[in-house]
């Protein structure tokens, strides 16, 4: 699998892939409209298979100097339970790793346990759709809690 940011022509269908998982009551116009804000401070990367074909793809945000932001994870149906969604979340990480990385999990804890994550405590937590979670140093941990939450992203 190769890591990749996404190019200007993937983008409609991963924004399709990304609507099939979250539409959250929106129309595939509005959705687009709501990501296409992420395109101007983010990267769209994706795990691309040999065929060429795109299995995976996530939004690495920057939302300070020190702190990522990590949304729309999405694994293609075909390619799922194979640990492709590990993989890209690994390899997006180990591009910045003196950064802290945040994401707001609607699929609990567990799985974001695993890859280093911690939820923030109950009064950082501001969404009841997703819980905010943080992989980082102990420093930085204790600097993004003196900061804003960043909004649900």
């Amino acid at each position: 699998m190769l890591l990749r940011e996404a190019l200007p022509e993937e983008r409609q269908k991963l924004y399709e892939l990304g609507h099939r998982e979250w539409p959250k009551g929106r129309s595939l116009a509005e959705y687009i409209e709501d990501n296409q804000k992420e395109e101007a401070y983010g990267t769209r990367y994706v795990l691309e298979g040999a065929d060429r074909e795109i299995a995976a793809s996530l939004m690495l945000l920057r939302l300070r100097p020190y702190l990522y932001g990590i949304g729309s994870v999405v694994v293609e149906p075909g390619f799922r339970g194979q640990g492709l969604g590990t993989a890209l979340l690994t390899q997006c990480m180990d591009k910045h790793p003196a950064a802290a990385f945040m994401l707001y999990s609607e699929i609990g804890t567990a799985y974001y346990e695993r890859l280093g994550f911690q939820a923030l405590p109950p009064a950082y937590q501001h969404h009841a759709h997703g819980l905010c979670m943080v992989r980082a140093d102990q420093f930085l941990y204790e600097r993004i809690l003196q900061e804003p939450i960043p909004d649900y992203f």
